[in-house]
């Protein structure tokens, strides 16, 4: 009898011990920070190549926020997006991405601030300036025409 006794208190305890141990955890997990996106003092940048076009057609669905953007700046019938890219950045580095008329996007983040990151945006022959875009905000430039439309990039940084 003294031996069930025992037992029982054992299993008594460890489940006291367990729920003290989950309870520790889930405090620890609420209080740590989300993980960043991407590596500490880097930034993200999501690149987004479209063609916009006056033909009639769909809007493709992966640039419905391009879409939304757009359709009150620019009179269009249908978008297809074509070229989906992520940079992983540091300050100063230079990205790159191949545009589907030969060309290339080169960006490069100079600094971050609390108004968002300072990016040095060109587009061989094209566009060459200076953006500052805030966290996760996106940012929609039309650079040339393409086949019959328009390429349209948009870039969303986050870091």
């Amino acid at each position: 009898m003294r031996r069930y006794e025992v037992c029982r208190m054992e299993a008594g305890a460890r489940g006291t011990a367990l729920r003290s141990l989950a309870l520790v955890a889930a405090i620890i997990v609420v209080w740590l920070p989300p993980a960043p996106a991407v590596a500490e003092g880097r930034i993200g940048v999501d690149v987004i190549v479209s063609h916009i076009s006056s033909q009639p057609g769909k809007i493709d669905p992966r640039g419905r926020r391009i879409d939304e953007k757009l359709r009150s700046q620019i009179r269009y019938e249908s978008l297809r997006v074509l070229l989906e890219q992520r940079l992983d950045l540091a300050i100063n580095q230079v990205g790159a991405v191949d545009l589907p008329n030969s060309r290339r996007l080169r960006l490069r983040p100079m600094d971050i601030g609390e108004r968002g990151v300072l990016l040095a945006v060109e587009v061989e022959g094209s566009l060459d300036s200076d953006l500052r875009i805030p966290n996760h905000h996106l940012v929609v430039f039309g650079t040339e025409a393409y086949q019959g439309g328009k390429l349209v990039i948009s870039l969303e940084p986050s870091w």
